[in-house]
């Protein structure tokens, strides 16, 4: 009752601005999960698997070799946020029906800087390999990605390098 006492009998009006200040969002941003989805590629040519992964070269995870980012719709599921950040970031187009309805794996990040947290829905996610072409173009416009490459699964299983989602992504592709 108080609140509809304060929007009815008090006037009150939202901002016209209805996005919080950059100030404000960077504050909720250490202080509030993030949730992202992550996608390791990977497609089959003439009887070998090739696991595909861009470096991302802003942040965050500057450095880490994996497609995606975080979630601002909150009206969409998993697999349809997947989708999308792979046609925004790489311009992918993989129908949601392409991508599993649960992800392989689901892990959290506490970044250090800022204490912040992310939670991570981390899925693999098979296309074929015209559209891995098409992605080489994209890819090399991206202002999110410097690099991107097709690697051999068990070459990627004996790298420290790389997170440990992506490994056992590599692993599963044995």
């Amino acid at each position: 009752m108080a609140i509809t006492a304060t929007y009815v009998k008090e006037g009150y009006r939202p901002p016209a601005d209805p996005f919080l200040s950059k100030e404000v969002y960077q504050e909720v941003l250490t202080r509030w999960p993030k949730p992202c989805v992550d996608a390791v590629l990977y497609f089959q040519y003439e009887g070998k698997t090739y696991m595909v992964l861009g470096k991302r070269k802003i942040q965050p995870q500057q450095d880490w070799w994996i497609f995606g980012g975080r979630v601002f719709v909150t009206d969409e599921s998993l697999p349809a946020a997947m989708a999308r950040k792979l046609h925004e970031e790489v311009g992918l187009d993989v129908g949601v029906g392409s991508i599993p309805n649960e992800p392989f794996r689901i892990h959290m990040y506490k970044w250090p800087e800022d204490g912040s947290v992310s939670i991570a829905c981390t899925f693999l996610v098979e296309i074929a390999r015209v559209d891995y072409l098409q992605m080489v173009a994209n890819v090399a416009k991206s202002p999110e990605y410097s690099e991107y490459d097709a690697l051999d699964p068990s070459w990627v299983t004996k790298q420290e390098g790389y997170h440990q989602a992506v490994r056992d992504c590599a692993e599963i592709l044995l």
